[in-house]
């Protein structure tokens, strides 16, 4: 059953690439948790798909199921391509996992250089956040959640954006850190990393970051009469990409067509047919996940009962 819930995994994480027309007529906040609970689901699935995959050959190689020839025969029959197969999943879910470890502690070290010392720019409080206020000649606007949240921004920026604009700008970014944005962009990074041979995942990530980006532009938005239209035109005069997506960019140049879009024409939300046509695709894949899991268990634990009858 391996097989059904690496397959299954490997549909979740398309999904949100796939139904980005239908996803993006949601609110961003309803949308982009849909893509998270879809990108963490079927990153957890595949590796656990590719773990009980492997183990039939893995564990009786070192030891750990000492099993006789016919308990042997019944594990098997379980993993389908024989030991080849089974070690081919065991090196892929070791690859995966180190990839996504690294990618957790790549992501800690961007944020903990992109955040800025206390002795270094103009610092001030932004509510329950701290704004700093960096001598740059570029437009810079972003958020870091390390060690308390920070919004950053370049001299530049100031004095490019009005006050209004400028003020959006920072409710944009203030909305990354209250909202917690950078759980998602973590969650976002280690599946971009970890499933980095799957194209449809790179697509599926760069739909949720638009996500996140369109549910903090809605909050900014909302915070004035007009900020959709100060928004707009702040999103308009920055055009500078960031670094990546472990930290919250305001001008991250693959996001701003879309945001553009959105605050020209907002969405009115999705009829109960497009709802189910939506949700439909990850409910089914999610419950032959847990189909495949609970077979792959009852095989698991009538083998093991069985193998105190077998000789070792």
């Amino acid at each position: 059953m391996g097989v059904v819930l690496v397959l299954g995994a490997l549909g979740l994480v398309a999904l949100p690439g796939l139904l980005r027309p239908l996803g993006r007529r949601l609110e961003p906040r309803d949308w982009a948790r849909l893509c998270a609970a879809a990108l963490g689901g079927g990153l957890a699935v595949f590796e656990l798909g590719l773990v009980l995959y492997a183990a039939p050959t893995v564990l009786p190689a070192i030891g750990a199921f000492g099993l006789a020839s016919i308990c042997r025969h019944m594990l098997g029959g379980v993993v389908p391509g024989g030991p080849v197969a089974g070690w081919g999943a065991g090196s892929l879910a070791v690859v995966v996992a180190g990839s996504v470890a690294l990618s957790v502690i790549r992501g800690r070290r961007i944020r903990r250089g992109t955040r800025v010392d206390s002795w270094l720019g103009e610092h001030s409080r932004l509510g329950r956040h701290e704004l700093v206020v960096l001598e740059r000649e570029d437009l810079v606007a972003l958020s870091v959640d390390c060690g308390g949240g920070q919004v950053i921004v370049s001299s530049a920026l100031v004095n490019t954006l009005d006050a209004d604009e400028f003020g959006v700008v920072l409710a944009h970014e203030a909305a990354h850190l209250d909202h917690r944005h950078q759980r998602y962009l973590n969650l976002a990074s280690a599946v971009r990393h970890g499933l980095t041979f799957f194209p449809l995942a790179t697509r599926s990530v760069a739909v949720l970051v638009v996500a996140l980006e369109r549910w903090a532009d809605e909050v900014a938005a909302a915070t004035t009469e007009d900020g959709r239209d100060r928004l707009r035109d702040a999103l308009r005069q920055v055009t500078a990409s960031m670094i990546a997506i472990e930290v919250a960019a305001f001008s991250a140049a693959d996001t701003v067509a879309e945001r553009l879009a959105a605050l020209d024409d907002p969405q009115s939300g999705l009829e109960l047919a497009s709802l189910g046509l939506l949700y439909s695709p990850g409910f089914a894949l999610g419950v032959a996940s847990v189909a495949g899991l609970g077979i792959w268990i009852t095989n698991l634990q009538m083998l093991i009962q069985m193998s105190g009858r077998c000789p070792l």
